[in-house]
């Protein structure tokens, strides 16, 4: 099933930072599977994560397509390469937002076995569960997609000495869980048995809190806090819902524990060899930790 390589994020995130101008970097926040293994490193004693991509989160909103058009100008005029899916192609003027592909570039040299991948902080007041918009480039229109709480996974995101900032693993995880207070069921098609969405997302969720307690045995009280902050600050007005969304978010997985393992053994916990019995006490730690919210 791991058709993921062995990523160094460190080596990652310097590679992507130094292609990316200082006032470029500002609008970037690293999210997923490099941000976890960054926050993580002293837990595997590796900076190493099984992913194929780096996935870069742009901000402010209102800035996201301006962001985007230009590193797409930088990097496509640099030689990195397009990665297509499905057969989809770059657009023109009459394909519709939605049916445009997302840009994934692969550096220039075709040595590297990664790609980058643009997302957008989702603009203010975004109620589906994903918003797409264009963006042209020399080789026709892209699409930036922006889910509605990755703004959570990026608030407060982690300065580094690279220059990219990256999100912290509590504020990742409230994130999936609120996106799955009503699960996405649309089958991930590069999975075997082609599992619901929300499993390897809410999954993702329990990996990084077994990787908090490894790391920490304080971690209850610093996600708390964290997702009390965070709550607070994005939506003040809201709070209790959310919690409550968390909550259903998190309990969705208990049934399709042994899938999630599966997934989160090739990803995140790739370095670990965690059993299915602690993914099964991690994912009960995080229910009861957001009923403590």
């Amino acid at each position: 099933m791991n058709a993921y390589a062995l990523l160094d994020a460190a080596e990652l995130l310097h590679r992507v930072a130094e292609r990316i101008s200082p006032g470029l970097r500002a609008h970037v926040v690293v999210v997923g599977s490099i941000a976890a293994a960054w926050a993580f490193r002293d837990v595997s004693g590796t900076y190493a994560v099984a992913t194929k991509d780096i996935d870069l989160l742009l901000r402010p909103s209102v800035d996201a397509v301006a962001t985007a058009t230009s590193l797409s100008r930088l990097w496509l005029d640099e030689g990195w390469q397009p990665q297509f899916t499905h057969g989809r192609r770059p657009g023109d003027e009459t394909r519709r937002d939605d049916d445009l592909p997302v840009l994934r570039l692969r550096p220039p040299g075709g040595e590297a076995n990664w790609f980058v991948e643009l997302l957008a902080e989702a603009p203010p007041g975004q109620t589906v569960r994903k918003h797409w918009r264009r963006f042209a480039t020399g080789l026709g229109a892209f699409a930036l997609p922006s889910f509605r709480y990755l703004g959570v996974a990026a608030h407060a995101a982690d300065d580094t000495e690279f220059g990219l900032r990256v999100a912290r693993p509590a504020r990742m995880a409230l994130a999936h869980l609120l996106e799955h207070a009503e699960p996405d069921t649309t089958p991930i098609a590069g999975l075997p048995g082609q599992p619901p969405r929300f499993v390897k997302d809410v999954g993702r969720a329990v990996a990084l809190w077994w990787l908090a307690r490894q790391q920490s045995p304080l971690a209850d009280r610093q996600w708390l806090a964290e997702w009390r902050e965070t709550l607070t600050a994005l939506y003040p007005d809201d709070v209790a819902a959310l919690k409550a969304a968390a909550a259903r978010g998190v309990a969705n997985l208990a049934d399709l524990l042994r899938a999630a393992h599966t997934i989160a053994l090739n990803s995140l916990l790739a370095a670990h060899g965690t059993t299915l019995p602690a993914y099964a006490r991690a994912h009960a730690g995080l229910r009861e930790l957001v009923a403590r919210v």
